[in-house]
């Protein structure tokens, strides 16, 4: 079978993979180097702007995650979902037609399976609802106090200890506000096991098809889809 079909599914898991990387990275507090520590020691916060980027991240992986189903489905099954797609379809040879009906046939457990994962609804509650994932991080700041946000609802970039003393104002000093991976959940499970594991996931649902893709086409040609 001809692996260019395959390309953009495994790019897109690939994709999927890349963003997950960049949410760890996006958390991890600044370097510290000899000018920032010099800035901070100065009063000045070094942040990192990990509300921004970190929330970015995290929809990309949904919704690249999420496509998966979609285009295995286009390539090796059948997608009648808009009209230039059901051109496309009843133009394709009768062979081709029913071996595309088989494999959607086959392939519909699992393709159901992977759409009902909770990371799906949540991409579907980020794009088609609300606009927000159902994520929560919770912090426990370094003087008692336990922030808690979303993407929308930003916590404080940085907290102050509070210094009754006037002579000891100088020990005052803004101290940021950053999370570790263990501080995301998603409706009260950890975020970061549970993008893991969605991944693993995409990763099973494309070999899946695959086996399927070689029961039903063999080494029978397909045709592309309509780009």
């Amino acid at each position: 079978m001809d692996e260019k079909l395959w390309a953009g599914v495994e790019l897109k898991l690939l994709y999927a993979e890349f963003h997950f990387d960049m949410m760890g990275r996006s958390i991890q507090p600044p370097k510290q180097s000899s000018i920032n520590v010099a800035l901070q020691a100065s009063g000045a916060i070094i942040g990192n702007g990990w509300q921004q980027s970190f929330y970015a991240y995290l929809d990309a992986l949904l919704s690249t995650a999420r496509s998966v189903p979609e285009i295995i489905q286009c390539c090796f099954g059948v997608d009648r979902g808009h009209p230039e797609m059901k051109e496309w379809f009843r133009t394709r040879p009768e062979d081709e037609k029913e071996r595309r009906k088989d494999f959607k046939k086959e392939f519909k457990t699992h393709y159901d399976g992977f759409r009902a994962l909770r990371l799906g609804t949540a991409r579907h509650i980020s794009e088609h609802r609300t606009g927000v994932a159902p994520v929560t991080v919770t912090i426990s700041g370094w003087f008692g106090v336990t922030y808690i946000g979303n993407a929308v609802e930003h916590i404080p970039l940085s907290e102050t200890r509070q210094i009754d003393n006037p002579d000891l104002a100088f020990l005052a000093q803004p101290i940021p506000v950053q999370p570790t991976w263990n501080d995301f959940t998603i409706e009260g499970q950890p975020l970061f096991p549970a993008c893991r594991d969605y991944l693993d996931h995409a990763r099973a649902l494309i070999d899946e098809g695959r086996r399927i893709a070689l029961q039903v086409h063999g080494t029978k040609s397909l045709s592309f889809p309509p780009t």
